[in-house]
């Protein structure tokens, strides 16, 4: 078995016969570190619910921001049609689809923070639905399409080690030193991780004040909706 192996690897090998000066040229060229400006993949793939159209996150990353930066995308499953999700020069991850396919659900953001927007496929038009302290992620629609839930950090106070005294008004005091009791407190790519939990909250579809679902000390996240 190995040697037949072997010899269909080496007839192929001799049938493909030798590149074209192109390929070759393309071969030799080194990989250098800006290529990786260069470089895109797909992630969070979600199919509609009516099994015509493909949402996901093409992420890449930005010369301009030095920065991995995703971007929603639309392919019809028959590969017919391709386009950006909306024209939004932000971050954009989480693409969810409603119960009745009419809308898409995702994150959006910037350095001031992310925010839950709505996207309509009929119209192409979005709206923001929150105003959120911190980044929402985990977005799940209820079966009815009228709720979506969502996970969120909320912070705890941090640890210290003294008591300072008050800072006189207009006092210009260095930042207090940073405190922390916990293992796992920095991460690579995100850098120092902010001390609490995360929760599980929904909002309503429409837009609204969030609902905060959880508590307690516990990480909460992946929000999955029962059938009713």
């Amino acid at each position: 078995m190995k040697r037949s192996i072997l010899s269909a690897c080496v007839a192929t090998l001799v049938c493909a016969g030798p590149a074209s000066p192109q390929a070759a040229s393309a071969q030799n060229t080194p990989f250098t570190d800006l290529d990786v400006f260069q470089l895109e993949y797909a992630s969070d793939v979600q199919i509609s619910p009516d099994g015509t159209w493909v949402a996901y996150v093409r992420t890449g990353m930005s010369i301009m921001r030095d920065r991995r930066e995703g971007r929603l995308w639309m392919v019809r499953t028959d590969a017919s049609e391709h386009r950006r999700l909306t024209g939004e020069d932000r971050a954009q991850s989480s693409p969810r689809w409603s119960p009745g396919g009419s809308r898409i659900a995702y994150v959006s953001g910037s350095d001031d923070g992310a925010e839950v927007y709505v996207y309509w496929t009929g119209t192409g038009e979005s709206a923001r639905l929150t105003q959120l302290p911190r980044s929402p992620r985990d977005l799940a629609w209820s079966p009815d399409g009228r709720q979506i839930a969502f996970s969120m950090l909320v912070p705890e106070a941090a640890a210290t080690l003294v008591s300072l005294p008050p800072r006189p008004e207009g006092a210009q005091w260095a930042e207090a030193p940073r405190v922390t009791t916990r293992v796992h407190h920095e991460a690579d790519g995100s850098g120092f991780i902010e001390p609490g939990h995360a929760h599980i909250f929904v909002i309503p579809a429409d837009g609204g004040t969030p609902r905060q679902l959880t508590s307690g000390d516990f990480q909460h996240r992946g929000p999955v909706w029962a059938p009713d």
